[in-house]
């Protein structure tokens, strides 16, 4: 490292991940960190049609402190009321109130989650 008037330089290397299109989430914690689970399931067709079809899992998963996730959780907000001033409020896809609906036919009651998917 070179060194510029009694200061030393630092060469940064940045390593981008790779985009993650999830489609489930999971949230748990322990003492330490909360883990955020981030989902993806995809068919897995083979041109061999012998073998029954295949679901393939893939998970990005992210550790946070405490203090971290709260944060998240803060800015995740503010970037809501924004899209939501811009775009239009966010509702529950019609598939998914569908279904909600069948469920409180069949007597089935749904309870508050800390997974969604």
């Amino acid at each position: 490292m070179e060194q510029t008037d009694g200061q030393q330089q630092v060469n940064v290397e940045v390593q981008n991940g790779t985009e993650f299109f999830a489609d489930q989430v999971s949230v748990s914690h322990n003492p330490l960190r909360f883990v955020i689970d981030f989902t993806r399931t995809a068919p897995r067709i083979d041109g061999n049609t012998s073998q029954q079809p295949r679901l393939i899992m893939s998970h990005s998963v992210i550790l946070l402190d405490p203090y971290l996730a709260l944060e998240f959780i803060n800015v995740l907000k503010e970037n809501i009321a924004r899209y939501e001033k811009r775009h239009g409020k966010i509702t529950k896809p019609a598939a998914l109130l569908k279904l909600e609906k069948e469920a409180g036919k069949a007597g089935k009651k749904e309870a508050k989650q800390e997974y969604f998917g």
